[in-house]
């Protein structure tokens, strides 16, 4: 029965990928499910679980269909979707609904989209097509790092630090797939490092204070150290097998509001121990293996970039998401790919999961044509 499903996606497909997907879905229904639950007798599906199956549902129909989309049409629409977002982001400034002291969603009557989600997309689409057609000389890299810097800072100011961070580490890696020279980008990366400091005078006050937390763990433990204080509690008792699945409100991480959202890691490290958080690790670095794979059997400079830069959006913000929980990096809110609670993170990362799949297929496709060819 899975074998025709696949097949019918696309011409050609990864069945890793789809899987490793697959997988993750359904651990996020779980899981969402289970920091959902209260206490006391236990309900049917919660409605926070309702709406991430709904969200599930539309993310993975738009990935089977940018599965069988031929990504290279989405060349031709770069300026559009580039211009589109950025153009979403600053609705977001202007009259965005504001939640837990941040403006960074659209929306009314109870639903809402993150616009910053999708803008990932569009800037990778954007940065692969510009420099598909191009060599990394001076200007274009110059090009490339304005094209970056406009929706990192619109996304800074909602304020969301770790999407711009995602955005940032997008744009590095594409510069170093792109063939930039190393002398240059050494140079590039000096003049950041010299204006570290100028960035950091520019950080507002409560991120200082998230860096101050980072940087000695006893501080304001019942205040802005609290999250994380009991995100070290749960994973440090969790042991191999943790606390037991649907633990709910009755969990070590009840009274973290984002256990379902930035902490979500930490939470399944709280109830399914040391094991299930290898497990999620294994499967998105299955995803990120068949991006690179993707990348490495593209066909054209376009595919490959865009296939390296949607990895690139999927490992950052794994990694920074991941780093946080473990108390590696300092805190900032960002989801965990494919897992974590929240329709416009889950649906962004689906369709970039089809358009890894799209570059996989149709490459695939082209170097059977050519076999087929020569035979």
């Amino acid at each position: 029965m899975i074998r025709p499903l696949l097949r019918a996606t696309a011409p050609s497909t990864d069945g890793w990928l789809w899987l490793a997907v697959a997988a993750l879905v359904g651990l996020s229904l779980t899981m969402v499910y289970s920091a959902s639950l209260p206490e006391g007798p236990r309900p049917g599906l919660t409605t926070e679980a309702w709406r991430q199956t709904a969200y599930a549902l539309t993310g993975l129909v738009l990935m089977l269909g940018a599965a069988r989309f031929d990504y290279r049409q989405l060349q031709r629409a770069a300026a559009p979707l580039y211009l589109g977002s950025i153009g979403t982001l600053v609705a977001v400034l202007l009259v965005g609904v504001a939640q837990h002291g941040a403006r960074r969603w659209l929306g009314a009557d109870g639903f809402t989209v993150q616009p910053a989600e999708f803008a990932k997309l569009a800037l990778v689409v954007a940065l692969a097509s510009y420099a598909a057609t191009r060599s990394p000389r001076l200007p274009a890299l110059l090009t490339t790092l304005g094209l970056v810097a406009l929706p990192a800072a619109l996304v800074a100011l909602e304020p969301d630090l770790g999407t711009a961070i995602v955005l940032a580490g997008v744009w590095v890696v594409l510069i170093v797939v792109w063939g930039t020279p190393w002398r240059v980008l050494g140079g590039l990366f000096a003049v950041g490092a010299a204006l570290g400091p100028v960035a950091f005078a520019m950080v507002p006050d409560y991120q200082r204070e998230r860096l101050a937390v980072f940087l000695d763990p006893g501080r304001d433990p019942l205040g802005s150290g609290f999250n994380l204080r009991q995100v070290d509690l749960a994973l440090g008792t969790a042991g191999l097998t943790g606390h037991g699945l649907f633990s709910g409100a009755a969990s070590h991480l009840d009274s973290v509001a984002a256990r379902s959202s930035d902490f979500m890691f930490g939470f399944i490290g709280a109830e399914l121990g040391l094991v299930g958080g290898l497990v999620v690790l294994a499967l998105l670095a299955c995803i990120v293996l068949r991006g690179l794979a993707a990348a490495r059997h593209a066909t054209d400079p376009f595919g490959r970039l865009l296939a390296c830069g949607l990895t690139a959006m999927v490992l950052t913000q794994a990694l920074v998401n991941v780093a946080v929980n473990l108390r590696m990096f300092p805190a900032t809110g960002i989801p965990l790919p494919f897992i974590s609670q929240g329709g416009s993170s889950l649906v962004a990362m689906l369709l970039a999961a089809g358009l890894l799949q799209s570059v996989a297929s149709h490459s695939t496709s082209a170097a059977d044509a050519r076999s087929s060819r020569r035979g």
